[in-house]
Formats: C-alpha cells, sequence, structure tokens
C-alpha cells in the first residue's frame, strides 16, 4: 500500500475510532439481547475494536489492497464462545435473521477442514445493522460501519487461541515433523466436540425417561442428581414428610432443585445407593425424621423449607444411630456440611438430638 493511502486511511480511523467504539458496545449488548430472547447459552460474548497499532501492521502487509477504512471489515469485532458445537449454528441462525450480512466477505471455516486442511476453524459474518435498525435515530450514525462476528464452540475457541500462541498458523508454516501430532489433536478436539453433543443429548434423555423408571422399577435406579430430584417431585412419601416438617416449624414448602442434587453425596456416605433405598429407609424413619426435625429446627426462623427437606434429616438419623461423634464429624467433613468451625459442635447435637427424640419417643 502506498504511503499517501495509509496515511489517509489511519487519519480517517483516527476520526472514526470513537464511533466504532460505540458502536461495537451496541452491537455486543444487542447480540447479548438476542440470544438471551430465544433461550440460547452461550459461554461467553466478547468484543473489541481494532487498536491503531494492528491496523497499521495489517495494511502494511504487501497483500492488502485497501484503498479507504470501509475496505477493513473488522475494526468492529464481537465473539461469541458456545458450549457446544452444534449450538454453533444455532448462533449463526440468529445473527443472520437479525443482522444484514455481506456474503462475499463471510465465511463457514468449518466447511473448509477437510482432511489435508490444517486448524481447527469456526464462522465467521461480517455484517451491518439491519435496515430496519438503521431507521431508528439513534442507529443512522452507524450506517457504515460493519462488524466481524466469530462464533466457535469453546473446544474450537480453545484450538484457535493455543495455535495462535504457538505463532505456527498454518499447515506451512509448521515444522513437518509436528505436523502430524498437530493435525491428530485437532481430529481429537472435533470428535471431543461431538462426543460432548452426544453426552448432553444422552443426559436429557435419561432425564425425561427417568421418572417412568423410577415408577418402574426404583431398585434399579441409582441415585443421582437427574433420579433424585424426580423422585423428590413424585413420591408422595416425599411430600408427606416434608409437609409434616413444614406443619411443626410452620413452615413453607418450595421446590428447590439445587438444594436437593446438593444430597446425592450424602446420601451415597449413609449406605443408600437407589432409589428404593431412599423410600425404604423413609418408610422405616418416617416418624424420627418428623420428630429429629423438630426439635432440630426449634427457635429458628426457618420460614422456607427446601422440597426434599425429609431426605437431609434422613441422613442425620442414619449418621446419628450410629452414636459416634467421630462419625458424626466425618460425615460433616467429607459431604462439606457446615464449616471447620462449627462441625465438632454440630456433630455432638446430631448425636445429642437422636437421643433425645428417640427417648422421648420410646
Amino acid at each position: 500500500m502506498k504511503k499517501d493511502a495509509l496515511k489517509a486511511i489511519m487519519i480517517h480511523y483516527d476520526q472514526q475510532c470513537a464511533l466504532y467504539t460505540e458502536f461495537t458496545e451496541k452491537v455486543e449488548k444487542l447480540v447479548e439481547d438476542l440470544i438471551k430472547e430465544k433461550g440460547a447459552r452461550v459461554h461467553s460474548i466478547t468484543s473489541r475494536v481494532k487498536k491503531r497499532a494492528d491496523l497499521q501492521r495489517k495494511l502494511e502487509r504487501p497483500e492488502k489492497k485497501c484503498t479507504k477504512l470501509s475496505d477493513v471489515m473488522d475494526i468492529s469485532g464481537i465473539r461469541i464462545i458456545t458450549y457446544f458445537a452444534d449450538d454453533v449454528d444455532k448462533i449463526a441462525e440468529i445473527i443472520q435473521n437479525e443482522f444484514d450480512i455481506d456474503p462475499e466477505h463471510s465465511v463457514d471455516k468449518r466447511a473448509l477442514l477437510d482432511p489435508d486442511r490444517f486448524g481447527y476453524l469456526s464462522l465467521h459474518y461480517v455484517a451491518k445493522l439491519a435496515p430496519s435498525r438503521l431507521k431508528l435515530t439513534e442507529h443512522q450514525r452507524f450506517s457504515d460501519c460493519k462488524v466481524e462476528i466469530q462464533v466457535r464452540s469453546a473446544l474450537q475457541h480453545t484450538w484457535a487461541e493455543i495455535e495462535h500462541d504457538l505463532g505456527y498458523k498454518g499447515k506451512q508454516a509448521m515444522p513437518k515433523e509436528i505436523q502430524r501430532r498437530f493435525s491428530r489433536l485437532a481430529g481429537l478436539l472435533e470428535l471431543a466436540d461431538d462426543e460432548f453433543v452426544q453426552i448432553r443429548d444422552n443426559l436429557l434423555e435419561y432425564e425425561t425417561s427417568v421418572s417412568q423408571r423410577i415408577a418402574d422399577t426404583p431398585t434399579s435406579v441409582l441415585i443421582d442428581k437427574a433420579s433424585l430430584w424426580a423422585f423428590v417431585k413424585q413420591s408422595s412419601l416425599v411430600h408427606k414428610i416434608d409437609r409434616r416438617i413444614a406443619s411443626v416449624t410452620g413452615s413453607q414448602v418450595v421446590e428447590n432443585e439445587m438444594y436437593v442434587t446438593s444430597d446425592v453425596g450424602k446420601l451415597y456416605y449413609v449406605g443408600l445407593e437407589t432409589i428404593a433405598d431412599i423410600d425404604l429407609s423413609l418408610h422405616q424413619y418416617e416418624d424420627s425424621v418428623v420428630a429429629f426435625a423438630e426439635s432440630w429446627l426449634a427457635g429458628s426462623e426457618h420460614k422456607i423449607l427446601s422440597a426434599g427437606i425429609s431426605l437431609f434429616y434422613l441422613c442425620y438419623i442414619l449418621v446419628a444411630r450410629k452414636n459416634s461423634v467421630e462419625g458424626a464429624y466425618d460425615y460433616l467433613e467429607k459431604c462439606d456440611v457446615g464449616t471447620t468451625k462449627e462441625r465438632k459442635s454440630v456433630a455432638q447435637d446430631i448425636i445429642s438430638t437422636y437421643k433425645r427424640v428417640t427417648t422421648e419417643s420410646g
């Protein structure tokens, strides 16, 4: 590029930098709102305006033929990182529907990735605000602004960042003896992306079917996050004991999946492994669980109790039956209940409360 042309573009950049900064911020917020509105989930959305020094270095490269600032497509940049590879296409659909895409300068680089190509690539759009948005008074000044929008999965992003950091972007730049290992790694990452999608889909299928499996064969359903939450929601016994605890404490029971699923490790610690094990123990210790909870919560101000609170106190009952303060302390420590400072006294309280309620019931 001729020095005069370069100088003119850089002067124009200095004049327009503030505008591009504002434009980039607007586009980032718009993308965030659109993705949220569509109910999509992404790992991150970041933006940047190309720095002056980076722009000048780019324009000084021999192959660059820019004659004006608008010939530079990536002054404004947005990067969207998805959790899963197939979410890239979902985000792409949003971008295509909501922006004015420049097809000549946009490319799905994933389509270029064939066996003899090198690297792990992503989806790039060059876009402007849609005409409907540019009609708005506050957007009219952005009519000539373009933004490069990159969409890639977290693993694709990891590859790109490491490749960039190594400084050997492209097959020809990499030493021959390293190329095979690098290509093999790219294939493994692509396989990992596909596997994560399959794992996600399999988990969704499991969560959909586990309620029926609990109803049909509870002895075959191991305790995990999904099965425990399904059991708490559908078990009339859990509902009954929860309501009994709430009635004696003057509390209200509300659904809280996060609270319930934190009990998975506690239930395994006390020797329960299947949904049938939980059901059997609740039948056996129903009155003790309620009495223990009533004594434990006496004088407290727990106005809200989580559905499945009966499981929390069932674990205390099963720990306390061994009549060991050391055992109760180990349970609290291994299951990360309470703070280190308070665990010793809580362990003692578990044993003494259990002795008191069983003596009174006896």
